[in-house]
């Protein structure tokens, strides 16, 4: 677990999970809007695959956001 030795998370860890995790998922937002603006252009091999693209990072992104948040912030019990 990326801890401090006083137990508190680590804010280093936090905001690299964080952003990596919220980048993406912008990305993965302005991907899907051209996907769809590629579908609007009667380009349907553009939309698939971007809409691919797409699809994929958002699950990174929230797989980083949900797994940043499951290491460093969800309680712990004690051992």
């Amino acid at each position: 677990m990326a801890h401090n030795g006083n137990g508190a998370p680590n804010k280093l860890a936090l905001a690299a999970g964080f952003g990596i995790g919220f980048t993406w998922i912008v990305l993965a937002v302005l991907v899907l809007i051209a996907a769809m603006q590629g579908k609007s252009y009667d380009r349907p091999d553009y939309a698939l695959a971007w809409g691919l693209v797409g699809v994929f990072l958002l699950g990174a992104g929230i797989c980083a956001v949900i797994g940043t948040w499951w290491h460093n912030l969800r309680p712990h019990p004690e051992h």
